[in-house]
């Protein structure tokens, strides 16, 4: 097999070996929390749930490119006589289709969202009052529910008539509020990270459960900073997503961007808002699990300096190059 072809075939193997090992163990760990034998605290939900979601991925792909190439480039010797058994052309395989499948679903759900967002812009009314003025808001002439932030660097809110005629003034506003939560918390470009993550949870009942849940985790996070301790704003965020939720139709939510009625459980949705976390937490969580990530970043790169790393891959692969069938 000719070398560059072959080293590709070993990249895609590691990755999709790394890849559905991280996600076995991931789907486990869904599995644990669905049983209640591993709890989550509400404002430390969304960013460990996104860690554990985007885990498989960042896993394969840092083994990868930090440690197996790497490894490649300083140990292979040129034109080594080396074959591949079926095993490694099956996690070669499989490797290659995570890959394939994450950029379909990613570029899917870009030109979806991208169809949308045009469609809604050409038909908007005009530019509303309200939000930031970094996150405009224009009405639609819809008569079905839509209050939805869509895009990502250039984000902009759709307020439909049925929902500005259905809402008080102060019920919009809660709503406003939640979707200016979502924009804060940049959660349009986490949903982009999790269509674009290569792994195998969906395979596992417990793989899929950590996507549900991180889902439904942002729009408690974004309810709880809407609320922002305020018991009479939770009220009426509460009142306004029920008013939401009884004007759309099973199978009719929006798919674009951040939606105020995105699915998530309207009872624990409405549970947790007359019941708010302190304010602030969720910006709070997401420093501490940036710090985290920052610590361990350096910790890994230290790691890497020292080439019996790189050493240890190399003797890896040629074991398993050597004896696997």
């Amino acid at each position: 097999m000719r070398e560059p072809l072959f080293m590709l075939l070993l990249a895609l193997a590691w990755f999709g070996a790394i890849d559905l090992a991280v996600s076995a163990v991931v789907a486990a760990v869904g599995s644990l929390m669905d049983r209640g034998v591993v709890r989550l605290s509400p404002r430390r939900e969304p960013a460990a749930l996104l860690a554990l979601k985007l885990a498989p991925g960042f896993a394969g792909l840092f083994f990868t490119l930090a440690l197996f190439l790497p490894a490649q480039w300083r140990f292979e010797p040129p034109r080594a006589d080396e074959s591949a058994g079926y095993t490694l052309v099956a996690l070669g395989l499989l490797g290659a289709a995570m890959l394939l499948s994450a950029a379909r679903r990613a570029v899917r759900d870009w030109l979806a969202t991208r169809r949308l967002e045009r469609e809604w812009r050409r038909r908007a009314v005009g530019r509303l009052d309200g939000a930031a003025p970094d996150l405009p808001i224009y009405g639609l002439p819809d008569d079905r529910p839509v209050v939805s932030m869509t895009g990502l660097w250039r984000p902009r809110v759709f307020v439909s008539r049925a929902v500005r005629r259905e809402l008080t003034d102060d019920e919009l506003d809660a709503s406003l509020a939640h979707e200016r939560a979502h924009h804060q918390s940049r959660d349009n470009l986490k949903r982009l990270a999790v269509a674009c993550s290569p792994d195998l949870l969906d395979v596992w009942a417990g793989g899929r459960a950590i996507e549900r849940r991180w889902r439904e985790a942002i729009e408690f996070a974004a309810d709880a900073r809407a609320a922002g301790g305020s018991e009479r704003r939770a009220v009426l965020l509460a009142s306004a997503l029920l008013k939401v939720a009884r004007m759309t139709p099973p199978g009719a939510l929006p798919a674009a961007g951040s939606t105020f009625h995105d699915g998530a459980p309207i009872a624990e949705r409405i549970s947790r808002l007359l019941a708010p976390a302190a304010p602030g937490e969720s910006g709070r969580t997401f420093g501490r699990a940036w710090s985290g990530a920052l610590c361990g970043m350096t910790a890994v790169a230290a790691l890497l300096a020292a080439e019996g790393a790189w050493l240890a891959v190399h003797a890896a692969t040629e074991g398993l190059v050597r004896f696997l069938p």
